[in-house]
């Protein structure tokens, strides 16, 4: 898998999480948003980076 897939991916889980706890909270109005418009929200949010200038680089993995 990619770099930008992995990100994405991250982007996603932390959006289902957020929604999740959200949903959970007293008061707070159901928010459905469908796998593909969390997908497409993380990919807005990578170009918005990547327009900014920060680039998806993987750190080398080191020995624990």
């Amino acid at each position: 898998m990619k770099d930008q897939e992995i990100v994405i991916s991250i982007i996603v889980n932390a959006i289902q999480f957020t929604l999740q706890h959200a949903q959970k909270a007293p008061n707070q109005p159901d928010a459905v948003i469908s796998t593909e418009e969390r997908v497409e929200i993380a990919r807005a949010i990578l170009t918005e980076l990547s327009e900014q200038g920060f680039e998806i680089t993987r750190a080398s993995s080191q020995p624990r």
